[in-house]
């Protein structure tokens, strides 16, 4: 499955693309350190949690079941998504930061900025899920933004 993403300029909402088609949608807001997004019917809230948000609980939609949890290596560029058994790892690729990987040991999906000035690019990804694509285009927004305010 191919897909790109853009990113208003702000870095509230990202739209998520196959081809020309909207086929979901992440929406956050960091002053709450909240967010939600769909993407081909996976409906997931995010809701960070502890000391510099270094956890983030992965919700239903209505915020009542716990799916799963990102926790963050700010440090190191890198986190760890669980989510319903699966523990996936993300990563930046380069230091430039415009690729980073979502994997686990069968499954991989790869991330590349495609603009300069703006929050958007292509997802490269045969097998893993949507719910993690999601989780991934969060991971890399909340770094973003955690890394720019220090």
């Amino acid at each position: 499955m191919s897909l790109s993403w853009k990113s208003n300029i702000s870095g509230t909402e990202c739209r998520i693309f196959r081809g020309k088609l909207i086929v979901g949608i992440l929406k956050t807001n960091f002053w709450k350190s909240t967010g939600y997004g769909e993407l081909n019917g996976y409906l997931l809230r995010f809701k960070n949690k502890g000391l510099f948000n270094t956890i983030t609980k992965i919700l239903d939609i209505d915020g009542t079941k716990v799916l799963g949890e990102i926790k963050y290596n700010v440090w190191n560029g890198s986190a760890t998504i669980t989510y319903e058994d699966g523990l996936y790892e993300w990563k930046y690729e380069s230091w430039t930061r415009k690729k980073w990987i979502v994997k686990t040991a069968e499954d991989a999906a790869e991330f590349t900025l495609t603009s300069f000035w703006k929050d958007e690019g292509n997802v490269d990804n045969e097998s893993v899920s949507p719910p993690i694509i999601l989780a991934a285009l969060y991971v890399s927004s909340h770094l973003r933004t955690i890394m720019s305010a220090s």
